[in-house]
């Protein structure tokens, strides 16, 4: 059993901006036919790799994968811009690109992973279980203290479904449908302490919980808690780590904008009430599994379809951006629940061209950096 020097703490909470945002975007290199590249991305990730005024490109513990990190912005415009930027920069050096949450035709254990100390630990920590790239679209959003924070945790903890099932975008796994909105929520399930985050009504109690947690696992620090929405106190920032990357950047400023406004919203006019983990599990399972068209318990009790919660929560959130200026990319959103479902138009470009058909659509939505 390994050991650590110490059980590890939480450090103190330094103070983030007031409901700023940035975004880690994790991106797979491909080849002209969108396969995936494997070893042989290496030396372009390495070549990639680099800091910016636009952000900071780094590579990832698959191989053939990259990650763009945004600067802290002061909204999701911000947050469009840059990653504009970064895909541009990184299109520019001859790297092909694929946003989504699993790549559809990569064989089970063909993973080429990066060593690193971290990784390296990681890989010990998951025996087998990273067996196929997966890829997220990751939304910090950053608060002035402890107990700021904690109010936007419980509220944006009971809205994390809603945000799953509007990125839900990888039904398929190793050449076939796996039968989910979100292949890669279903991957991560079954990787050690990668869970919907627990109820929490203040920092103290945070603590208290993630240090018990740390010590049971005898991890370092708490980088090394997956929780799908966590507090990174260093950072000063919530990160809500529960949605497939997405290709369209119309569509990742928009899911920004309401992520920045739940959080908001949450610190402004708290929710009366708190969803159970274990009901909270049971709507995040559903959405895994339909996505948009999925039924959920809402805060009330009621089940309600997905979509109807997803509007009356849009409108509030509109109403709480809207006296500045911030609610513009929310029209993204509105179009992402009219029209088609990720999940559906895939489904539909394999029935009418196989997968090729897919990867080609997936490769140019990705490239399009004006969508």
């Amino acid at each position: 059993m390994r050991q650590i020097a110490g059980p590890a703490r939480v450090p103190p909470y330094v103070p983030g901006g007031d409901f700023t945002v940035g975004v880690e975007e994790e991106l797979m290199l491909v080849d002209a036919s969108g396969e995936l590249l494997g070893t042989e991305a290496v030396a372009l990730v390495a070549s990639l790799a680099e800091r910016t005024p636009s952000g900071v490109v780094t590579g990832e513990v698959y191989a053939d994968q990259v990650e763009l990190n945004t600067p802290v912005c002061a909204d999701a415009e911000g947050v469009w811009r840059s990653l504009q930027e970064l895909r541009r920069t990184v299109s520019a050096q001859g790297a092909r690109c694929l946003a989504v949450g699993v790549h559809p035709t990569a064989a089970l254990g063909a993973t080429a992973i990066v060593g690193s100390p971290r990784y390296d630990r990681i890989l010990d920590d998951y025996g087998g279980l990273l067996r196929t790239p997966t890829a997220a679209l990751q939304v910090h959003v950053g608060l002035p203290d402890e107990d700021t924070a904690m109010l936007a945790y419980r509220g944006l903890r009971r809205r994390l479904p809603l945000l799953r099932a509007l990125a839900a975008g990888s039904p398929h796994w190793h050449g076939i449908d796996s039968g989910l909105a979100s292949a890669r929520s279903a991957i991560l399930r079954s990787y050690p302490r990668t869970a919907m985050p627990p109820l929490l009504r203040s920092w103290d109690e945070y603590v208290t919980r993630t240090e018990a947690l740390m010590a049971a696992a005898e991890v370092p620090d708490l980088t090394y808690v997956w929780w799908d929405l966590r507090p990174r106190p260093l950072l000063g920032t919530l990160e809500v780590r529960v949605m497939d990357v997405v290709p369209s950047l119309s569509a990742v400023a928009g899911l920004t904008a309401l992520v920045q406004g739940f959080a908001r919203r949450a610190v402004e006019a708290p929710d009366p009430a708190e969803l159970s983990d274990d009901v909270l599990a049971v709507n995040d399972q559903r959405v895994i599994r339909h996505g948009l068209e999925a039924r959920v318990v809402d805060v009330d009790g009621t089940m309600q379809p997905i979509r109807v919660v997803a509007a009356r929560e849009l409108a509030e959130v509109r109403a709480t951006l809207v006296a500045d200026d911030l609610e513009a990319p929310l029209d993204a959103v509105e179009a992402m629940l009219r029209g088609p479902t990720e999940p559906d138009r895939q489904r539909r470009l394999v029935a009418t061209g196989g997968m090729p058909a897919l990867l080609e659509d997936l490769l140019a939505r990705t490239a399009d950096l004006e969508a």
